[in-house]
Parts: C-alpha cells; structure tokens; sequence
C-alpha cells in the first residue's frame, strides 16, 4: 500500500533531474549504490536522458582538467574502469571514489564550477517539449489561458501543458511547471489534469498542480477533487476538499508515497503574487520554486540541497530570493555568471 514517507526518506527518493545535477550528486557520494541504480535507471529510461549524460561527460572531460588539476587522475573523472560490471559504459565519465586527503577539500568547489560551464554550454530551448505543448510560459513569465467551456487556466513562470478537448472528456496534461485551474463543472464531460503519473479530476473547483521530479503536488482551493495515482500496480485514490493538499512522490522502490496537509487556501498558489512559503521542506524544494524565475542555471550542492528549511521567499527577486535561503543555512552563495548560481556548504 502507499506510504507516508519519513523527512529522511523523502529527502533520498528526490533524485536529481538533469546531467549535471547527476554528475554532482554521483561526486558526493560515490559508494551508494542505491543511488548509482537510480542513475542507471533514470539513463535508461529515456533515449533524451542518455544523449544529455553523454554529452554533459564529454563536456565535463574536457573542462574539468582546465578547471583545476585535482581533478586530473583523481577518480572523480573515472571512466568506469574501476567497475566492470558497470552498465553505464567506458565512454560515461562518471565519479567513483573521494579523493583523500587535503586535496579531495579543492576537488568539490572544481568540480561544481566544471558542471556549472557544462550547464552554461547546455542551456539551449527545450524543443521536445515546445513540439509536445499547447501552450508554455518563459521565464519569469505567468499567463492565463481561457478555454473552450469557459474553465480557465493560470501558468506560472516555466510551465507547459497540452490540452485534448472532446465531446466526452476535457484532457490537460501538465508538462512541466506549475498552474492553477478554475474549472466549470460538467458531469458528462470530466475535467482531468496529468502530471507524470497522477491524475486530478475536477468535481467543481479551483486547484493547484505543481509537476514534481516523480509525482505531483495538488492543492484545493474551493470545491473538491479526486487524486489518483496507479504506478506499477499500486494505487492511491485520495478525495481533496478545500484547504487540501496532497504531496505524491516515490518510495525507493518505484512505488507511490503521499503526504497530506491542511493549509489555508489563501497559502495557495502564492506564486500568482510572486511569493513562496517553504514550511517544513528541504533546500531543494525551496530552489526548485525559485528555479523557474530565474534566468540561466542554479546548481545546489546535494548535500546542502538535503538540508530542512522554512522561509517566505520573494520570487520576482529570484537572486535575493536564493541569497536568503544561503543566509538560512550559513551556506556559500556563488555567482560564476550572471546566468550560473552555485549554492554550497561552507
């Protein structure tokens, strides 16, 4: 059955969504082998996942010597000779060992700045997913869209979705981002949101989607909803009400997790006012809700990424915004760009 994950677990079954963001958290930790299957895993499922990692190691060989020397023979380059049962493959840099002794203390800050100019050279319009929406807001961006009944949809900044209206079904898959939606009730014909692998259907309400790494977060600003969420046999089917919200994620075993609240309806969707409140969430989540304002990349160091916070952001200041959250966590905040943040421990 579903579970409701402890703050430790939640923390570890978050993987990281992109090439670098791989290549950081495999440097922090090199023996887990947990975590090196759901690299393998996340490689595997996408044939788009598999040209970024090769891209991104091609990139990292040839920037990570430049950058610093301690990274030159040290292991955090390795090329998987160390493990030959490996599934990743010789022509996958990818770190297996710390380096010891004082130099591993240089090997972290040369590393993350050779995955932020990895990032920087990666940076390019994602035109799968402009192919696959309808519509899609940039950075910094909100929009709200009318649709055919009269239902009404709120992007906030970053986000995509693709509508499938029918004479039986009104079909919103949420691509990435967040949104709110104010839907016109029709019985012969049911409003449906997906994000990855849950889907809300609408009895008559407000609610908000955020599209999270391996599930969503749905909250009820009036009326009601049903949550379902059927991965791999198992199934969560949750009713929501206003003031609601549910949090889905995954086990380490694939399977779903969730996590209710009760917030006050004025909490939701704070971002249409360019706000974020972090209660009792991680780093992570907090960057992630800053991620979609600002313009260029923001590399969190995993193990600073893991750490508790709570905080009021100010989103449409998206530098002070990730400044604040360093300040909070006695952190290292570096601006390698103007496009490239670094957050890190001291």
């Amino acid at each position: 059955m579903p579970t409701e994950p402890d703050d430790e677990a939640a923390r570890d079954i978050r993987p990281p969504r992109r090439a670098t963001e791989w290549l950081l958290a495999l440097n922090e930790a090199p023996d887990d082998d947990a975590l090196r299957r759901r690299f393998e895993a996340w490689r595997a499922e996408d044939p788009a996942h598999e040209r970024d990692w090769l891209t991104t190691s091609h990139l990292f060989d040839q920037l990570g010597p430049a950058l610093s020397p301690d990274l030159t023979g040290s292991g955090v380059m390795s090329a998987g000779t160390d493990r030959p049962d490996t599934a990743l493959g010789s022509s996958a840099a990818i770190p297996l060992r710390r380096p010891a002794g004082r130099r591993g203390k240089f090997v972290l800050p040369a590393l993350m700045l050779a995955a932020a100019c990895v990032a920087a050279v990666l940076l390019t319009p994602d035109l799968l997913l402009r192919l696959r929406a309808d519509q899609m807001t940039g950075v910094a961006e909100q929009r709200t869209i009318t649709l055919a009944d009269g239902s009404a949809i709120r992007l906030a900044p970053s986000a995509a979705v693709a509508i499938r209206y029918t004479g039986t079904q009104r079909a919103i898959t949420l691509l990435r981002g967040e949104a709110l939606f104010s839907v016109r009730h029709d019985p012969a014909r049911p409003f449906t949101v997906t994000a990855g692998p849950v889907r809300t259907t609408d009895i008559g309400t407000t609610f908000d989607i955020r599209h999270e790494d391996q599930g969503a977060t749905i909250a009820v600003c009036d009326g009601a909803v049903q949550v379902e969420d059927g991965t791999d046999g198992h199934a969560i089917r949750e009713r929501l009400q206003a003031g609601d919200e549910i949090r889905i994620s995954r086990n380490a075993d694939g399977s779903p997790a969730f996590r209710r609240d009760t917030i006050s309806p004025q909490e939701i969707a704070l971002w249409t006012r360019s706000r974020a409140i972090i209660r009792d969430r991680t780093v992570k989540d907090a960057v992630d809700a800053i991620r979609p304002w600002f313009h260029g990349m923001i590399i969190v160091q995993l193990a600073l990424a893991r750490q508790p916070l709570t905080g009021v952001y100010t989103l449409s200041d998206p530098a002070a915004a990730l400044a604040a959250v360093a300040r909070a966590e006695d952190a290292t905040m570096r601006q390698i760009s103007p496009w490239i943040v670094v957050l890190s421990t001291r």
